[in-house]
């Protein structure tokens, strides 16, 4: 029996976005389909709050443009940061809120 507790996570999509469509999966289960277009005077797109146990794997796919990227959740770090950037996709965790102007 999983014992972990469910934690609340926020996927934030950040720079270079521009209209893609951004599936996010769960443990391979789609479970947020999005349009993002970051907004210029902020560096934000989109945040998509989750309830997540350490663990569990979280992949941000670009189907449009055949990227993808994977995240493996870890306790202690709630703020998934997703960024497009020369035709990539980056995804960092951080245990400090994303500032937002």
């Amino acid at each position: 029996m999983d014992r972990a507790m469910a934690i609340d996570f926020e996927l934030h999509l950040q720079e270079g976005f521009d209209g893609e469509t951004v599936v996010i999966e769960v443990d391979g289960v789609e479970i947020a389909r999005v349009e993002a277009r970051t907004r210029m005077q902020t560096g934000l797109a989109h945040i998509e709050k989750l309830r997540l146990k350490p663990g569990q794997t979280v992949v941000v796919r670009l189907p449009d443009l055949s990227l993808s990227a994977e995240h493996r959740v870890v306790a202690g770090r709630p703020f998934i940061q997703v960024t497009l950037k020369n035709g990539a996709l980056r995804i960092e965790a951080t245990e400090t809120t994303p500032g937002y102007l």
